[in-house]
């Protein structure tokens, strides 16, 4: 009867053990592509709308630690935003450095998942007409997880070649 008891036992511990890894690793999944887009949008907006009015340090870095990482927020703050009428800001400029690129958010803009980063990149023609003008390339935002959770860690004009 012992055994039989000691048995239910370590198959109970067994099972919830074995549950409890599938949870995990269900959860390191489930971003999605879909995900990755509106993190870039929602950044996105943050950046811009930190042109509107000024407002204490704190409050600018706590909206950009929400969706940028550490080393990429200190990088804009310090490339981006200055002092002004009692608060910081930013200023607007097609040519700042650290800003999200103009995306179309639509079938051009491509979305993959590439040895443990997100890319979110368009290709460019050069060709473009309207306020925005660019070079001709690509104009990526890459994501990586820090400390749990996925933020944007760089954007940049390169990407893996096996997403080309």
């Amino acid at each position: 009867m012992e055994k039989r008891k000691l048995l239910i036992l370590v198959l109970i511990i067994g099972l919830v053990s074995a549950a409890c890894g599938q949870i995990k690793q269900t959860q390191a999944s489930t971003f999605t592509d879909k995900q990755a887009m509106a993190l870039v949008k929602e950044a996105f907006q943050t950046q811009v709308s930190l042109s509107e009015k000024p407002q204490p340090m704190e409050d600018i870095e706590k909206q950009l630690h929400a969706s940028f990482t550490e080393e990429l927020t200190n990088s804009f703050i310090e490339d981006n935003v200055v002092q002004a009428d009692g608060g910081y800001m930013t200023f607007g400029s097609d040519f700042a450095k650290h800003y999200i690129p103009f995306f179309s958010y639509d079938k051009s803009t491509n979305v993959q998942y590439e040895n443990g980063k997100w890319y979110i990149w368009e290709e460019r023609s050069g060709e473009e007409e309207g306020p925005v003008s660019t070079e001709p390339g690509v104009e990526a935002v890459v994501l990586a997880k820090e400390k749990g959770d996925w933020k944007i860690s760089s954007i940049t004009n390169e990407i893996p070649d096996k997403l080309r």
